[in-house]
């Protein structure tokens, strides 16, 4: 085992204690500590699948040539690139705002969905997944609030953005998502809300 690969394995056995610790917190209500534990994990995750690739890769004289080549272009597509970690989740107002960054455009771009939005898809979730049954997308959306009648899907993902990002939904593949810990569910999307981080300081960006 190289240095490398056990470098990676001791990233993998953190990200598994992270994921313990976010468990916990959200068991204990400390929704707070789970949107920082939960960023935390997904960049260990980030840096491990990066590794993989990584080390997976056999590398041609012919790649290395075309590697150097291309490093300009690939140095200038990304000098650009914020370097906080995406997506990010804000409050503003009543809205939820996900800022991320797009590859193809290569610039951040930010979706919104207002926050009754978000507690209709709670109760809806809370709905399809009780029991801890799977479900997927196509069962759970379109989802309707009393005044406006369908929500447009593109809101109601970024509120299952948000939820899978803090670890109060579960993704299985293909098949779906499940609530690890049903209990309060929706309590506990709402307490994921409150702690979410003002974007008063923020406003250039996601105007």
């Amino acid at each position: 085992m190289t240095t490398l690969d056990r470098a990676s394995q001791v990233l993998h056995e953190t990200e598994g204690k992270l994921r313990d610790l976010l468990a916990e917190a959200a068991s204990s209500g400390d929704y707070g500590s789970v949107v920082q534990i939960a960023a935390w994990a997904r960049s260990l995750v980030e840096l491990v699948n990066g590794h993989t690739a990584k080390s997976k890769t056999n590398v041609s004289p012919r790649a290395k040539s075309a590697t150097k080549n291309g490093k300009a272009r690939k140095e200038s597509s990304t000098a650009n690139r914020p370097s906080h970690r995406n997506p990010q989740f804000f409050r503003q107002g009543d809205q939820l705002l996900r800022l991320a960054w797009s590859k193809r455009e290569k610039r951040e771009y930010c979706h919104k969905a207002p926050h009754d939005i978000l507690k209709v898809l709670a109760t809806a979730i809370a709905e399809q997944g009780a029991d801890g049954r799977v479900f997927t997308t196509e069962q759970l959306l379109p989802i309707h609030d009393r005044v406006d009648g369908a929500v447009p899907n593109y809101q109601a993902y970024v509120g299952i953005s948000l939820l899978k990002h803090t670890g109060l939904i579960e993704q299985h593949g293909r098949q779906g998502y499940s609530i690890p810990r049903p209990t309060n569910f929706v309590e506990a999307v709402e307490s994921v809300w409150k702690k979410l981080p003002q974007s008063s300081n923020q406003g250039a960006i996601l105007s």
